[in-house]
């Protein structure tokens, strides 16, 4: 059921074009955790606009992507002049692509969260295959969304009960899963002779086009190879 509602929403999305800037905390979190962007191969997993892969570009590194959606992949090569055999159209709830290389970096923004529970370590499992020794590998998901209570001071900051309180406010037709804390520490711990946990850290967007009355708490783990 989860596999066609989500080739379901992504696909009406397919000719969207967002006006996207790249991740400002995923560019420090590498830096901080020493990452050599020059001449580095490095994968994005459902790269979407392909900001974030076109600021690697800029820092020097060979750039590689997964997306579902072919328009983007389109898009991907006009924006990077990059040849197309450097990306790669999949829907990672069916199988994960072949792949002819090892990468320093593996990412995935915000797709992790549309994957079927098997899915997700297989995910795991296929990334690791894919890394270099000592590569990096990094997720990020949606933790918690929360939206500020009525009639609260509009310069307030405070992310407290007081302020917020929790409300999931996509779409519906979004089949976003909200990863429970206790799924991803089972999954972490499946995958331990893997990986090592070296990096959790959060960032918050406001999405209301008025104000900021609506918070989504974003979570980035960043795991290295064992």
């Amino acid at each position: 059921m989860l596999l066609k509602e989500v080739k379901r929403y992504w696909n009406k999305l397919e000719t969207e074009n967002l006006d996207m800037c790249a991740s400002f905390t995923l560019f420090r979190l590498l830096k901080n955790n020493n990452f050599k962007f020059k001449n580095t191969n490095v994968l994005d997993v459902g790269f979407g606009e392909g900001q974030n892969l076109v600021e690697f570009k800029k820092r020097g590194a060979n750039i590689h992507g997964i997306e579902l959606r072919k328009e983007k992949i389109k898009k991907i090569i006009k924006l990077s002049k990059i040849k197309k055999n450097n990306f790669y159209h999949c829907d990672l709830n069916i199988s994960f692509p072949k792949l002819n290389k090892k990468f320093n970096l593996i990412f995935s923004l915000d797709t992790f969260n549309y994957l079927t529970r098997s899915k997700q370590l297989d995910f795991f499992k296929n990334c690791h295959n894919h890394l270099k020794k000592n590569g990096f590998f990094l997720i990020h998901y949606p933790q918690m969304q929360l939206i500020k209570k009525k009639d609260k001071d509009i310069f307030d900051y405070e992310i407290s009960d007081k302020n917020y309180a929790k409300s999931y406010f996509f779409e519906k037709e979004n089949p976003i899963i909200f990863l429970k804390n206790k799924d991803i520490i089972e999954i972490i711990n499946k995958n331990k002779k893997r990986y090592k946990l070296i990096s959790s850290i959060f960032d918050t967007n406001t999405v209301s086009k008025k104000n900021s009355s609506k918070l989504t708490i974003n979570r980035f783990l960043l795991f290295k190879k064992n």
